[in-house]
């Protein structure tokens, strides 16, 4: 054997052994430090709510007219009414700021009080929305001399709901930073960490119903006696809620 050769495994063998000693020295080091190291205390939580709201006037109102036909044969009256509310629509598309739409269309079968077939009844609706309000009104009033009033309701414009909602959101953020401050105070802590946080928008947002009109089988009233068309919106409720967690912090 060449004794230089032996020489060097033999070093190589020796070198192996100190590296894999101190690797368990470290690793032993490593796990005595670890066990002596406390484990952090979890902060303790809280969960918390505020809500911020307003009653707020109704900005936009909604107008519902309806046109119904009756006959013998169907293809006539559901022209008829669909000429009628598509010349409804041409002339309150004129009116600067209010919009105008075909709503519901329906065809109903007409019976005699014995029960039999007597023919078909067509009725259509126009749905008309503006924030003028007096200008709808006295298109309305126009219109409601041909047409039925089926219904007229206030509501929130988006615009305005959004606004209020960005406004009130502002109070919410702040009542709840205060119930925060003041919770961690009371409970001997000095400050606060929000861990979550979640925002909730609510109120009434369906439009209130201040008019409802006569059913599709009652008398058509005579044009010149149209109904009046009211104008006192009411007011609507809106809402912002926040809802979290925090950390009490030492």
């Amino acid at each position: 054997m060449n004794p230089n050769r032996h020489l060097a495994g033999l070093a190589v063998r020796a070198a192996a052994a100190c590296a894999a000693s101190l690797i368990l020295g470290l690793m032993g080091t490593q796990a005595a430090v670890a066990a002596s190291t406390p484990t952090p205390t979890p902060m303790p939580t809280l969960q918390l709510d505020a809500m911020a709201s307003a009653t707020i006037a109704n900005d936009e109102m909604v107008v519902v007219l309806a046109v119904d036909r009756d006959g013998q044969q169907l293809a006539p009256i559901n022209e008829a009414v669909v000429s009628q509310l598509n010349a409804a629509i041409a002339e309150a598309r004129r009116v600067d700021g209010v919009r105008a739409r075909l709503g519901s269309l329906s065809t109903y079968p007409n019976v005699t009080r014995e029960g039999k077939p007597n023919g078909w009844r067509v009725r259509g609706e126009l749905v008309l929305e503006s924030r003028n309000l007096p200008q709808l009104s006295q298109l309305t009033g126009r219109l409601s001399e041909k047409m039925q009033l089926a219904s007229v309701a206030f509501r929130l414009s988006s615009e305005r709901r959004r606004a209020e909602e960005d406004r009130l959101l502002a109070e919410a953020a702040k009542s709840f930073q205060n119930k925060a401050a003041q919770a961690a105070t009371a409970f001997g802590f000095k400050s606060y960490q929000i861990r979550e946080l979640s925002l909730r928008p609510g109120g009434n947002f369906q439009p209130r119903p201040v008019y409802m009109g006569r059913s599709a089988d009652a008398m058509p009233m005579p044009a010149s006696a149209p109904p009046p068309v009211p104008t006192d919106g009411g007011e609507s409720e809106v809402v912002v809620s926040v809802s979290g967690t925090v950390d009490l912090m030492p």
